[in-house]
């Protein structure tokens, strides 16, 4: 009977883990024709909007098109079961473009797909494991600072698709120095063409802004300001294709062939050659070095960055997201994709477009589909500067110089951490860059743990003696041992005269000790006690007690004041007793 009841409560229990870990049987039974309707709507839109973007980012990764097309779908249909957000769409960004091209730089396209595979693993086991707090440790001024760097290298880098030249640079000073060396290669096509397209893209981006009556024209400005990419793509090659019919030259640069079809579903290499030279898996993976560890995590960053933005106050379960994100990019690296995550433009054009639920990822994943099968033949004639102005326009407003002021205002040592990382970014790759703002913005709550703030002030006891009550503003963890002991025995010189007999610590802001920690105590009474000090603790929490209890002696005298409400005694010789200082200072026998 035990039994059974052990099997019912593990099939239970099994049961909401899929409900729970499957997002699509939650809202599903719920569907509408109304939601399906809301969905097709902000599908086909997100679709148009992603298929020229995704070309976009593939371009900047330095893969051919079809490498993007192959994301977007896939992340697409994936987020549709697993995903807890609607408005979030899984595929190829900006941000993932560039540090896959600096990852993968001059690397076969088979490290693309793995590195996409290893982030997927990474982030995978990030969700398991619930290790999103790791994510916490990339502070508001370090994002701010790095994405402003990203935004400053996809623009640098798509300026010589503007201007219709071609040269491999690595940081800001080699970019600078080959496009003085190209300058005289500057064709005047390509620049009237993607000047006119900057122009448009921005232009159209204002278009709801324009006050009309009529609710019919603010959709239908709407609606062009959501397609402009789709349309500017479809205008430009249509130009192209004029051109070229009619005089058998396009006096601008297209992009050319595109493979088409949809990938064969086989799995990302784990050997590969290069030249003559056979590299294993774990070649492969020692030549992406930290881009394994750096890509995913930037990945969860903006996946769970977004999902909060648009939860409409809900709370987000990071972990599924994480989970979900992983999933996307491992069953991607099968269907060749490069690494993905959300888009903050892809999930403004989905919240804009009404959408209900996660099925609109079916349908813009559909249309990718669509054009991978029917429209790779015309996108022969998409010029590469409608592409390169596509990104710049996609990147331009995400340079944060807003926030610099506001740092300098609140706390400049923010805004050191911001321009460093900047700096840092631009000078030696976003890897390095971030790793560097991340250590920086780090000291701050270093120091906090390694020097804590100590309050120190002395109490005439009734007995006629004099106690020294020592308050911690922070923990008590092994980085601030030996400053603690030390600062204790310099506090006590300075009170040299006043002849200190007791040292009260208070533990009211030490929710746990470690090891280092109980010992530095330790020693600190023995020194304490040959100066004929006697050390006792107050506030001291339920967890710190049971340490303080397992660590000392039997044969060791500690006196510990909690707020448990009772008054203890036990084994050890540790007292209990939720009291007010001032009030229980004459019962410590001092």
């Amino acid at each position: 009977m035990e039994n059974g009841d052990n099997g019912k409560r593990k099939c239970k229990r099994f049961k909401e883990i899929i409900f729970k870990r499957i997002h699509i049987l939650q809202w599903l039974p719920q569907y509408t024709k109304l939601d399906a309707v809301s969905d097709v709507i902000a599908g086909i839109t997100l679709g148009l909007t992603m298929m020229p973007q995704s070309m976009a980012y593939a371009t900047l990764a330095n893969l051919p098109a079809q490498y993007g097309l192959y994301s977007a779908f896939i992340g697409s249909f994936i987020y549709v079961f697993f995903g807890t957000i609607k408005e979030v769409s899984i595929g190829p960004t900006s941000l993932m473009a560039l540090l896959t091209l600096s990852v993968c730089r001059d690397l076969p396209i088979e490290f693309v797909i793995l590195l996409c595979f290893l982030s997927g693993c990474v982030e995978l086991i990030m969700g398991i494991l619930r290790l999103g707090f790791l994510v916490d440790f990339i502070s508001v001024p370090v994002v701010s600072g790095f994405t402003s760097a990203t935004s400053v290298i996809i623009i640098m880098a798509q300026l010589k698709g503007l201007l219709g030249i071609k040269y491999n640079s690595q940081g800001i000073i080699d970019w600078a120095y080959k496009l003085y060396l190209h300058i005289n290669k500057i064709t005047l096509g390509d620049s009237l063409l993607g000047i006119a397209c900057m122009i448009f893209l921005i232009a159209f981006k204002q278009l709801p802004k324009i006050k009309v009556k009529s609710e019919t024209s603010k959709k239908i400005l709407w609606l062009f300001s959501i397609g402009r990419n789709a349309l500017i793509v479809l205008l430009t090659s249509l130009l192209a294709c004029y051109f070229e019919q009619k005089w058998g030259k396009v006096p601008f640069k297209i992009y050319g062939n595109i493979t088409r079809g949809i990938p064969d579903f086989k799995p990302p290499q784990f050997s590969t050659k290069m030249g003559n030279e056979t590299l294993s898996f774990i070649d492969m993976v020692g030549m992406l070095g930290s881009g394994v560890i750096i890509v995913p995590v930037i990945a969860v960053l903006a996946n769970v960055a977004i999902a909060k933005s648009f939860a409409a106050g809900k709370i987000v379960d990071a972990t599924q997201e994480m989970v979900t994100l992983g999933l996307c990019n491992i069953l991607g690296s099968f269907v060749q994709s490069m690494p993905a995550t959300g888009a903050f433009t892809r999930s403004a054009v989905s919240n804009a477009s009404g959408v209900r639920t996660p099925m609109a990822g079916l349908y813009s994943g559909t249309i990718i589909l669509l054009a991978l099968t029917f429209l790779t033949p015309y996108f022969y004639y998409v010029p590469s500067a409608t592409l390169a102005a596509v990104l710049i326009s996609a990147v331009m407003f995400m340079v944060d110089y807003e926030i610099i002021p506001k740092l300098w205002k609140i706390n400049k040592f923010d805004m050191m951490v911001t321009i460093a990382t900047f700096c840092a970014s631009l000078a030696y790759g976003v890897e390095l860059g971030l790793v560097f703002g991340v250590i920086i913005s780090l000291i701050p709550l270093l120091k906090m743990w390694t020097r804590p703030k100590i309050k120190s002030q002395t109490i005439a006891l009734q007995s006629g003696e004099m106690c020294l009550l020592l308050e911690l503003q922070v923990g008590f963890l092994f980085p601030a041992v030996d400053y603690f002991t030390q600062e204790t025995v310099k506090i006590l010189n300075n009170f040299e005269k006043m002849h200190i007999s007791v040292v009260i610590i208070d533990f009211s802001t030490v929710l746990r000790l470690d090891y280092s920690s109980m010992q530095s105590l330790q020693n600190l009474q023995k020194t304490l006690k040959k100066m004929s000090i006697t050390t006792k603790f107050i506030n001291v929490s339920e967890e710190v007690s049971a340490a303080l209890e397992k660590y000392y002696r039997k044969d060791e005298l500690v006196f510990c004041y909690s707020d448990s409400g009772k008054l203890l005694e036990n084994s050890y010789k540790i007292s209990f007793s939720k009291t007010n200082l001032n009030e229980q200072l004459p019962l410590l026998n001092c």
